[in-house]
């Protein structure tokens, strides 16, 4: 069956995958808001922040000077629970439109992953907002029974944290 959802489509063409199989791991939080794409990305793009408002991120470091753009690098300390524990990503972002999406794929230890944050203007004003990551790999395949409950939720949390940080205009203050 094809995926029709735009978000999880895209990654799971980056993992070079046309849809979720065996070996496949789709996580995603997801929330319409009366906000607008500006005010949200202004705080999603303040990445030192990012713990603030993302239970899995303990800290977020820029790996180069200059500002948001594709090829920018950061280093991520996310905590991902048993059995992955804490781990650092290297990101390059691949994709970077402001205020619409930012995205960042890689591979490692036999796993392929694409992760998309997505802020897509709503008809009636305010903005979709998406976090979405694929995974796709055999040891996908063992991990997603003990986290793909859990990923789930903590990817809505950074969603629901990110709404949240922006809606009270503190952005900026730790």
């Amino acid at each position: 069956m094809p995926v029709t959802e735009p978000d999880t489509a895209f990654c799971l063409a980056r993992v070079g995958k046309a849809g979720a199989g065996w070996d496949t791991l789709v996580v995603n939080g997801a929330a319409d808001t009366a906000l607008p794409a500006q005010d949200l990305w202004a705080v999603w793009a303040d990445l030192a922040y990012w713990p603030l408002w993302s239970p899995l991120h303990r800290s977020v470091t820029r790996t180069a000077a200059g500002g948001l753009a594709p090829g920018m690098t950061f280093d991520q300390e996310i905590s991902l629970g048993f059995p992955v524990g804490t781990t650092t990503e290297h990101v390059t972002l691949a994709e970077l439109e402001p205020a619409r999406r930012a995205a960042w794929a890689g591979a490692g230890n036999g796993i392929r992953s694409c992760h998309l944050w997505s802020f897509t203007p709503l008809p009636a004003g305010g903005t979709r907002v998406s976090n979405t990551e694929a995974f796709t790999g055999l040891p996908v395949a063992m991990l997603r029974p003990l986290v793909a409950h859990r990923w789930n939720r903590a990817f809505q949390d950074a969603v629901d944290g990110l709404i949240r940080r922006a809606g009270n205009g503190s952005h900026a203050a730790r």
